[in-house]
């Protein structure tokens, strides 16, 4: 390996925390090699809490990791408002952000960075800035879409957006919309920069197995035939919808049961909409759960469901790698077109694309692949294939290329 060849991947969200772009950057590091050496925080930026196994996780990752308590300054402002309150934010993120550099600086003299990429836009757009200013090392930024698709009052017209992708060398995209998305803003003379990337998965990990009966057992799954959706209950995911239309599917098949795997803000809302549509009985809710068991919980159902939509603010999915992940452990998927979906599911082949705003059409689709069973069989066994082409270590060897290419 020459000189400056490694990549310095800054990113706020990282194992052991949850989520798609966590399982992105986590992968792109794991299947690098070593030449990817990550910068995430020990601390939540939301409460200043702990990470809860953050050593452990490090001590065990094929790839180094270096670990400042904060890459952002906290959120939490204990209540205080007013311009006393925003100053004392200000002088903290200033103080905050002089530390960060200079720790940055001295790993690309120390660690023959090449390149930094940062996964965080609009928080960490300033190192991106900073670095192209004063520093020949080559930035890249990784997009996942909802991150410039939403309104954001810190950022209202994407006009901080834009010029943070305009100063980065290459923009990192994971589906054809969320790449659009990105040309709109930068314009054309920076469109050579952008690089389509779309999320792979770990098929060493993924794959089916038998349903694990005590898991069954403790669900009351039974020999019931199982929808199951995998996902930070977010209203974008669409799963009220899937709630909604599964009323219509239970009552013609009383023998089905929908498990919902994940916890997140919405949680209480589709909570109270399963049980005032009389399913608390056939809804069942499994909480977070450990990545040791999500496999498991994947191979609990017979079709992956998260029809997801595009909210009025404009958030929505930019690709959806819960499908990849279904697919690799043999169901068939259906999710929603909106957003980046259709990069992950192609209709007919490892999936059914619905409109996450039609009740009646993803009843439809939930109902075609519980009854039948040709259609079902081979729409997995697509699915199983698709998942086998999309491996991350491809995916790792031309994102270190492209970040490093001039």
């Amino acid at each position: 390996m020459g000189a400056s060849r490694n990549i310095l991947l800054i990113a706020n969200n990282f194992p052991p925390t949850r989520g798609g772009s966590v399982v992105v950057y986590e992968s792109l590091a794991r299947h690098s090699a070593g030449r990817v050496i990550v910068m995430a925080p020990q601390l939540s930026y939301l409460d200043g809490l702990p990470t809860i196994g953050w050593r452990e996780h490090d001590r065990r990752a094929p790839y180094r990791t270096i670990r400042p308590p904060l890459l952002r300054t906290l959120l939490a402002q204990d209540g205080r408002t007013g311009l006393f309150a925003e100053l004392g934010f200000i002088a903290k993120d200033v103080q905050l952000r002089i530390r960060l550099a200079w720790r940055i600086v001295a790993l690309i003299r120390t660690a023959g960075i090449g390149a930094v990429c940062i996964g965080e836009l609009i928080a960490s757009g300033w190192i991106v800035q900073l670095l192209h200013r004063f520093s020949r090392v080559r930035t890249a930024i990784y997009v996942h879409g909802e991150e410039i698709l939403t309104d954001e009052p810190y950022d209202p017209k994407h006009e901080r957006s834009t010029r943070v992708l305009q100063s980065a060398d290459r923009i990192f995209v994971v589906s054809p919309f969320a790449g659009e998305a990105v040309r709109a803003l930068v314009g054309d003379a920076h469109a050579a920069k952008i690089r389509l990337i779309e999320n792979g998965v770990d098929t060493d990990l993924f794959k089916p197995s038998p349903r694990h009966l005590d898991l069954s057992e403790a669900y009351g799954l039974g020999n019931c035939f199982v929808y199951v959706t995998v996902c930070r209950l977010l209203e974008k995911k669409g799963v009220d919808m899937a709630i909604r239309a599964f009323a219509t599917v239970h009552a013609r098949h009383p023998d089905t049961r929908f498990l919902v795997v994940g916890t997140g803000p919405y949680e209480d809302e589709l909570h109270h909409l399963a049980a005032s549509l009389g399913l608390s009985d056939a809804v069942v809710f499994a909480g977070n759960v450990s990545p040791t068991d999500l496999v498991a919980h994947y191979c609990l159902g017979d079709v992956f469901v998260m029809p997801n939509r595009a909210l009025p603010n404009g958030d929505t999915e930019g690709f959806g790698l819960v499908f990849l992940e279904a697919n690799a452990c043999g169901l068939p998927v259906i999710g929603g077109r909106d957003g980046g979906t259709a990069s992950a599911v192609h209709h007919g082949e490892n999936g059914l694309l619905v409109n996450g705003h039609d009740e009646a059409e993803i009843a439809a689709a939930m109902l075609q692949l519980r009854e039948d069973d040709a259609l079902r069989a081979r729409i997995a066994a697509t699915g199983r294939v698709v998942a086998a082409q999309s491996g991350w270590q491809a995916k790792a060897t031309t994102f270190m290329t492209a970040c490093l290419e001039e």
